[in-house]
């Protein structure tokens, strides 16, 4: 989803900034939310925690019935949520942070982080990580969505996961005597059979949200966005050739897709429309409907099997260094990795996929092949870098720069030179 505020990247670093420094004495420094979350009583009975947060299904009580059970719990303080619209959650949570009036803590994307950090916002949390006895619970590659490139230290709980797979249509495949793909080479040597008579490959969504996909396929080509040490490299030679691949599919999607939002994709893919579609398990449900059995969920095709990768998007937990309540931030975001707490939210409308090996176990999530290749992926799957830049790239710049070489007014190494400029800001 877009958020047009964030375009203003610079006044919004500034300001948080500025925030940070008046609410919290902050410099920007992990030492400084260290000492000051160290400093905090474990006491934390009589508080009340303002914690933020958007919801994807607005009908949906899970997020409530949670805070309820926590609140009705003795032997630490209570929660009070304050649900934001998604369109709107970002501008407001900048505004409150700084005019300081912010919450206590509040749900985050990955995507998003590097900005805050960048305005010495958060609260590092890697010292609370290592003592905390739930540590080893948790998945492994779950901890990377909070961390900044080339960086340690973990600024996000991790909560809600998705990673992206493909779907192919088993049919159109068949009456095109292909097996499914599992290179990119496959799918690109395969997208002119699958093209014709009113039928096409695969849509490049170039429109909103795309860059998820777009990014998968990246990631699957093995293409980097930042090396080791957070310096960006998108436009490498590997990420030039990767993706020259995808724009050379626009030639075998169907009209309109080089500016489709997920509306569109997902309509083409279940209409017969499209034989591939790279997204989540939130299809997973829809086109099963549809397709029953004759629809097959594969990992996202990579340049070499052996190392597979995808994109990973992740919804996690924050705490601000504003915050006097950090400790119950804690406790708050500590106990919804909880077994019971992570299955009912990740098994409800607003779920995606676990964090914490017990609950990924289940037999909600073992039960469906698509559930299965989803967790698998989020294995490898990166995510976004953390970068400050990240957020303008996602949901201001990449639209344009795609749909530019799309349309073939610019080249694969001037598109990614652009968003590498455009990450590094």
């Amino acid at each position: 989803m877009r958020h047009s505020s964030w375009r203003r990247a610079g006044a919004v670093c500034a300001a948080l900034t500025a925030a940070a420094i008046a609410l919290a004495g902050c410099s920007g420094s992990s030492s400084t939310g260290s000492a000051a979350a160290a400093s905090q009583s474990t006491d934390t009975s009589g508080q009340t925690l303002n914690y933020w947060l958007w919801v994807d299904n607005a009908t949906d009580q899970t997020w409530q019935q949670l805070a309820d059970q926590f609140n009705a719990e003795s032997g630490h303080g209570k929660v009070q949520l304050q649900v934001v619209p998604a369109a709107q959650y970002l501008d407001k949570l900048q505004t409150a942070l700084s005019s300081g009036n912010g919450p206590d803590a509040a749900r985050m994307k990955d995507e998003w982080i590097g900005q805050f950090v960048k305005a010495g916002v958060l609260a590092p949390l890697s010292k609370k990580i290592d003592a905390w006895s739930g540590k080893s619970s948790v998945i492994d590659s779950s901890w990377n969505a909070g961390k900044v490139p080339g960086k340690s230290e973990i600024y996000m709980m991790p909560h809600q996961n998705t990673a992206l797979y493909m779907y192919y249509n088993k049919k159109l495949f068949s009456a095109a005597g292909l097996d499914a793909p599992k290179t990119q080479a496959d799918v690109i040597a395969d997208a002119p059979k699958l093209t014709g008579n009113g039928h096409y490959a695969f849509d490049v969504r170039g429109g909103a949200g795309g860059q998820d996909q777009w990014a998968a396929w990246m990631y699957a080509g093995g293409a980097q966005f930042v090396d080791s040490s957070g310096k960006v490299t998108l436009d490498s030679p590997t990420g030039e050739q990767v993706n020259q691949s995808y724009l050379d599919l626009v030639k075998f999607a169907p009209p309109g897709s080089a500016t489709a939002a997920f509306a569109q994709v997902q309509s083409n893919f279940l209409s017969g429309t499209t034989a591939m579609m790279i997204h989540h398990v939130g299809s997973l449900a829809a086109v099963r409907k549809q397709f029953g059995q004759d629809v097959g969920v594969i990992p996202v095709p990579s340049q070499d099997p052996s190392k597979p990768s995808s994109l990973q998007t992740m919804s996690g937990n924050v705490v601000f260094t504003s915050s006097k309540k950090q400790e119950l931030a804690w406790q708050w975001e500590t106990w919804l990795l909880g077994d019971a707490q992570m299955l009912k939210m990740s098994t409800s409308p607003q779920g995606q996929l676990p964090v914490t090996t017990a609950v990924a176990a289940n037999a909600a999530f073992t039960k469906d092949d698509g559930y299965q290749v989803a967790l698998k992926a989020a294995q490898t799957a990166q995510s976004w870098p953390q970068l400050n830049g990240t957020t303008n790239v996602v949901n201001a710049t990449w639209s344009p720069t795609i749909q530019q070489a799309f349309g073939g007014q610019s080249s694969s190494a001037q598109m990614l030179q652009k968003l590498s400029a455009d990450l590094s800001k």
